[in-house]
This record gives C-alpha cells, structure tokens and sequence, in this order.
C-alpha cells in the first residue's frame, strides 16, 4: 500500500513537472550580459529612470535618494556587475582581471564608469559615462541624479581622474 501511494505521488509530480515544461512560456530576461551594446543601452535606460531623484549621503535607492557611488551600484546591481559601495573602491576595480582602465576622456564609452577629483581624497565622485560628452551621476552640488558635461571646463574636466570600465560594457 506504501509503494502504491509512493508511486501515485511520483507520478503526480512527473505529471506536474511536465505539463510546466511544455505548457509555460519561455522566460526571457529583460536584457542580455552577452550583448555589450545592449547592456550600454539598458544601463542608461536605468539611470536615467531616476533622474532628479534627490541626493541622501548614503542613499543607495531610488526611494530614499542616492550617493554618487549609491547611484552608481544601483545602476549596475543587475548587469553583471556588483560594485563596491565607495567610489574609491569602484575606481580600484581597474585592477581587476576583466576590468579596463580609462586614462583618457576622449577614449570613454557608454556605461564607462567616470572618477573625479573632488574633494581631498584621490577619488571623490562618480558617474556613468553616457556618450556625447555626457555623464549622469548623483550630485549633492545639483539638487541629485542629473546629466552634466565631462568637458566642463571650469568644474569636471580639471577634475577627471579616470574610468574604469567593466566586463559587462566591454566589447
């Protein structure tokens, strides 16, 4: 009697597993770690979907407000990417195997992580190169997530101390 209902159970659950199989849509994700161009395109979608939301010193959400480097991770939480929380420790990731380091602002490229000199430490903030000349970052200066120039030379391009780019953005 044990084995019949052992057996019926089994059979109920191949049953169930198979109708699942067959009969459920195929799960697709909303974008591809193997298409760099992509992953450049679905990152600046994501960051620009919370542009204006208010700078918080810590913040690392979209409900609470950003940092800089808050903003950042935030951005990259789901592209293959886990980002240390500091901006300093994003600008390290060079190192890493995979990791490219940017020296130069004309070599940057769409989801290029960017490192300015802002305050007395090597790295003080960061933000996502977006192309044109264009990075979009948490600033407690303007008010939160906003797009400004890397060019700007009064501001950011005395400034600019490197990117780091990572393998998810790496053609």
């Amino acid at each position: 009697m044990a084995c019949k209902h052992a057996c019926i159970r089994i059979a109920t659950a191949l049953t169930l597993l198979l109708g699942m199989l067959f009969t459920s849509a195929p799960q697709v994700s909303a974008h591809s770690h193997n298409d760099w161009a992509r992953e450049r395109a679905h990152l600046e979608e994501r960051a620009r979907s919370v542009r204006g939301t208010n700078y918080r010193y810590g913040g690392s959400s979209p409900r609470s407000g950003f940092d800089c480097s808050g903003f950042t991770s935030w951005v990259f939480g789901d592209h293959g990417a886990q980002l240390p929380r500091r901006s300093i420790d994003q600008f390290y990731m060079a190192r890493r195997d995979g990791h490219k380091r940017i020296w130069k602002l004309g070599k940057l490229q769409p989801g290029d992580l960017v490192f300015f000199k802002t305050t007395s430490a090597r790295v003080g903030h960061v933000g996502i190169f977006i192309g044109h000349g264009k990075f979009i970052h948490s600033s407690s200066a303007g008010g939160g997530v906003r797009i400004d120039s890397v060019w700007d030379r009064y501001y950011y391009r005395p400034r600019f101390v490197g990117a780091t780019r990572v393998p998810a953005t790496q053609r």
